[in-house]
């Protein structure tokens, strides 16, 4: 029995160190497996007060999504965001589950945090830290060596898409997975100062082991804008290049390679860092490059994470209050861009480390190949385009109105703490009423919908009918750019672009040309504009002149026998 004790103890202690990584697998060109990374952070809760480790809910592969939380002060529900006593970095990892630097450059800072004797142990006197350690399970799960054609280790990784072959950083606004709908409620609860998405990049080649996407200045809220611009951005770059770990924005080619200039990337809502950006938080994607080695990427990304915590830790006070300020223009602000565009006539230097490019013939294909000369380094200037302007800008409404009947859009935005009231009777309310006159959708299906674009309206102001258990919501909110980003029907990831409407643009009656042509002739009888607008089409239009039914379809449009609410869109807007 005894020596059954001591061989208990010895198989416990080897799981414990092999979980633990006495030699953090990146050492090694390896990552985490899930049941490993769970299996880590499941021993650093065991051996610290001051960490929680939690499931969230299900993933859509039916196993968990966890949190990790770091507190010092051991207050691990979300309770604490709303008293604004410290800032909060919160982590995402894994969402493109084959980019994993960030799933072990966050239990290495964990460790650290978590050590007493570690310098960076002492911002935990005023940041609370949230990690999710893998968002995207299903590709966690989805293990292999071969997805990631361009990328230079780990051995094994997971895969982009998750168990539904979603793309899970293009699902923050239809929240068509489990997963999204789990992180908007946790993101929520939070309401996090600081969020980071970790990522691995691929593209062409420089110097750089990390590159940044930070909020586009244009479309931040102008408070967070002008702090992170001044203050902020500045301090991130310094340090990293203190740490000997010099990063750079995003390199988003405008032209064929850097050369040509880079532009800032436009996270709209659709992506993790755009949509965290619709509540006034500061966010992050960081892009490790893809032809790095594994470790050298994990370790710039501790670099960069334990940067933003040490700044948060250093700088509580001002981003609290920074981030409240922010909060309330956003309840006051009346007018809000929906969509933008890039300015290229506005252009700013940027210092940039880079290698020549050249052209060689390729052994496969006999072609020519632009390739990267890294025997070829240079450091010179190159355009960056930085700044946006807005295409499309509207002004708020005093409420929105959603019939009752739309019950996946008044989930999400339950999901996303919008607060709204139910009608308590039938009524009748005069609203500002947009019709669909036009927009584009593509041939092929795009994350699982066929995403509208080019989006044209009209409006008319107009008595509509509603009833008890529709939805009024105010816009006097923190919510609100998340609800004109989301309810516009112009907007570029509004719900209307992304199919939540489909049924509006369908015709449901119809008529035959022989029961029809004796109304029409009456109508035109009776209706002078309507047959002079008829004669001129005919004249004008050789085509329609000679389409019998056409011509009868025009009048049918015109007429009390067509119906009022194809195109008309649902959510209406009380000004």
């Amino acid at each position: 029995m005894k020596e059954f004790f001591l061989f208990s103890i010895l198989v416990f202690s080897c799981s414990v160190v092999t979980s633990q990584s006495i030699n953090p697998p990146y050492l090694s060109n390896e990552t985490y497996t899930y049941s490993d990374l769970v299996d880590v952070y499941r021993n650093l809760e065991r051996n610290s007060e001051i960490a929680k480790f939690k499931e969230l809910g299900k993933s859509d592969i039916g196993k968990p999504i966890h949190l990790f939380i770091i507190d010092k002060d051991q207050d691990f529900s979300a309770d604490q965001s709303k008293a604004r006593k410290k800032s909060i970095v919160f982590i995402n990892n894994g969402i493109h589950a084959g980019e994993a630097c960030g799933i072990d450059a966050s239990v290495e800072l964990s460790k650290n945090l978590l050590d007493q004797q570690h310098p960076i142990h002492k911002a935990l006197d005023s940041v609370v830290i949230v990690i999710i350690p893998i968002y995207n399970v299903g590709g966690m799960l989805n293990r292999g060596a071969y997805s990631r054609a361009n990328q230079n280790g780990p051995k094994e990784h997971g895969f982009r898409g998750n168990a539904k072959n979603l793309d899970l950083n293009r699902d923050f606004i239809k929240c068509d997975s489990r997963n999204a709908k789990v992180f908007t409620q946790v993101f929520r609860e939070w309401d996090p100062d600081f969020f980071i998405d970790t990522h691995t990049t691929n593209g062409s080649d420089h110097q750089y082991t990390l590159t940044l996407i930070a909020t586009q200045k244009d479309k931040q809220n102008p408070i967070l804008s002008e702090y992170a611009q001044k203050s902020m951005l500045p301090s991130f770059y310094r340090d990293m290049k203190d740490r000997e770990m010099e990063m750079i924005p995003y390199v988003y080619n405008i032209g064929s390679s850097p050369e040509d200039g880079i532009m800032a990337f436009l996270e709209i809502p659709r992506y993790s860092s755009g949509y965290a950006a619709l509540f006034d938080c500061f966010s992050f994607i960081t892009e490790a490059h893809v032809f790095k080695t594994f470790e050298n990427r994990v370790k710039h990304t501790i670099g960069f994470l334990e940067t933003v915590v040490e700044y948060a830790a250093s700088h509580t006070t001002e981003i609290i209050n920074t981030r409240a300020k922010a909060k309330l223009r956003t309840v006051s602000q009346s007018t809000f861009p929906i969509k933008w565009q890039l300015d290229t006539t506005r252009v700013e230097k940027l210092p940039f480390n880079g290698y020549e490019t050249g052209q060689k013939e390729s052994e496969v294909t006999g072609q020519k190949m632009k390739f990267y000369d890294t025997d070829k380094p240079y450091k010179k200037e190159i355009n960056y385009y930085n700044s946006y302007q807005a295409e499309i800008e509207v002004k708020k409404p005093v409420f929105y109105v959603v019939p009752q009947a739309y019950e996946r859009v008044i989930e999400r935005l339950m999901l996303n703490q919008v607060n709204m009231m139910e009608l308590k009777s039938d009524t009748i309310i005069e609203v500002e009423t947009y019709y669909i006159l036009d927009y584009k959708s593509p041939k092929t299906p795009y994350e699982a919908h066929y995403l509208h674009s080019e989006i044209k309206v009209e409006k008319k102001l107009e008595k509509h009918q509603f009833y008890k258990g529709d939805v009024l919501i105010p816009t006097n909110q923190m919510s609100n750019r998340y609800l004109v980003e989301t309810l516009e029907p112009e907007s570029t990831d509004g719900f209307f672009a992304w199919n939540f409407f489909e049924g509006i643009l369908q015709q449901k009656e119809w008529f035959s040309d022989y029961a029809f042509e004796p109304k029409a002739k009456k109508l035109l009888a009776e209706d002078s504009e309507l047959k002079k607008e008829f004669e001129s089409k005919k004249r004008e239009d050789a085509e329609f002149a000679q389409n019998s039914w056409a011509q009868l379809y025009f009048i049918y449009q015109r007429s009390p026998y067509f119906e009022k609410t194809v195109n008309r869109y649902p959510i209406c807007r009380v000004n």
